[in-house]
């Protein structure tokens, strides 16, 4: 393949870009769809919570994917693909439905033990030094942000076809270093776009539907915890597969 090894960085780069306009967004609906109905308050400002772990983590998945490919060639890669990639993404899917879930709860608790907690203090303290009650610290936003950015480099494990081709690219180069340049430029590619689709568009989308349907606030983020669930289920088992 002769025309393969042209390709370098800036043609990878153009690969991704080209993969990240199309079937990347619809790939990746699914996914990210209903963690920001799930999620409070979720807006323009917001979405780099969701956006940033999980586009990092697919830039990750891309690298050690041109990295393995160059080092031990593309049969490594069609064994990743095969055995763990499907598991990695339907486990961070489910676990990111159950932080969902369960966050309202653990944020509300902790707000409790923390109101209570600085009103006995306080009863203790002259009224001149007595200080505003802290927030409540929100592990579960850091959970989920691994979850995240576990789902993004599963997703990126799960080769599609010009992915492919800068693999076996990269597996003819018989370089590591190499290889994960060009998993590098395919991946800045490849999230350029859809980091802009999921924090405009569907950003706007999520938050104009909680603000129409907020009497039913609730059950939405209930709802699209579920489905999370249900959608890592179904990616574990391989009923579905981006």
């Amino acid at each position: 393949m002769p025309e393969t090894l042209l390709i370098g960085f800036g043609s990878a780069l153009i690969m991704g870009l080209a993969f990240g306009a199309g079937p990347c967004n619809i790939t990746c609906l699914p996914y990210l769809g209903p963690v920001f109905l799930g999620q409070k308050n979720q807006g323009f400002k917001g979405s780099w919570k969701t956006i940033l772990p999980f586009s990092l983590g697919r830039l990750t998945g891309y690298t050690l994917l041109g990295a393995v490919a160059g080092g031990l060639g593309l049969s490594v890669t069609k064994l990743i693909e095969e055995g763990i990639a499907l598991q990695l993404l339907g486990l961070a899917t489910i676990l990111a439905g159950l932080f969902l879930l369960f966050s309202g709860k653990l944020n509300k608790n902790k707000a409790c033990q923390s109101r209570h907690s600085n009103a006995a203090v306080q009863e203790q303290e002259p009224v001149l030094f007595r200080k505003k009650p802290e927030p409540a610290r929100k592990k579960s936003g850091f959970y989920l942000s691994i979850s995240l950015f576990s789902m993004g480099t599963g997703m990126a494990l799960n080769p599609c076809l010009p992915l492919l081709t800068i693999l076996s690219v990269a597996a003819t180069m018989a370089n590591p270093v190499d290889g994960a340049k060009l998993g590098i430029a395919f991946g800045l590619g490849a999230v350029v776009i859809p980091t802009l689709f999921f924090g405009l568009a569907i950003a706007w989308f999520s938050q104009q539907v909680k603000f129409n349907l907020s009497e039913w606030r609730k059950p939405l983020e209930k709802a699209s915890a579920y489905m999370l669930i249900m959608l890592g289920v179904s990616t574990m088992f391989g009923w579905i597969q981006p």
